[in-house]
């Protein structure tokens, strides 16, 4: 993949979470419009730099940080009124999240490739081709009522999975 669609396809699936950061930290619209675009152009030019097994999320969140500190650094104290280790700390906690739901997502995803070929149609027809428990009952041959409970259970042995799965990871960590 050419590095101008790897870096859409990367913007694209982090710039709700960077405009939330940058949200977190600027009150005013326009300076945190202003922020976002900064920080793309910024991210862009210096995408060729980018370590692809690093996150690009926590990466164009720190060009994000830098950008905020410098418009605090320029314009005084507005319109960011955080001190840089408000910044630095709010950018943390963004990390945070980022990687319990990178873990989260790896944990059911492993998960949900362990389930029986049965389950996992089941979770086939209802998420990824979203069709309503009447038409999967139809498909499997089955009840509207069984398919709810089979759904119900298999959603339920995913959760335990998951949380078995978090959970020795951080044991395995510590």
């Amino acid at each position: 993949m050419d590095d101008h669609r790897e870096f859409l396809k990367r913007l694209l699936k982090s710039q709700s979470d960077l405009r939330s950061f940058i949200c977190a930290l600027i009150r005013d619209q326009h300076a945190r419009e202003d922020t976002f675009q900064e920080s793309v152009l910024t991210a862009w030019e210096k995408f060729a730099h980018f370590e692809k097994q690093r996150s690009f999320g926590a990466w164009i969140r720190g060009i994000a940080a830098r950008k905020i500190m410098q418009r605090r650094d320029k314009l005084g104290r507005q319109p960011v009124s955080f001190s840089p280790e408000a910044v630095q700390a709010v950018l943390d906690a963004f990390n945070r999240t980022e990687r319990t739901e990178s873990d989260r997502a790896t944990a059911l995803d492993d998960c949900v490739h362990r389930l029986p070929a049965h389950s996992s149609k089941l979770l086939k027809l209802r998420y990824e081709e979203s069709l309503d428990m009447t038409t999967i009952a139809d498909r499997v041959g089955s009840t509207m009522q069984a398919v709810q409970r089979a759904l119900s259970r298999v959603r339920a042995k995913l959760v335990e999975c998951v949380e078995r799965r978090l959970a020795a990871a951080g044991e395995s960590a510590q």
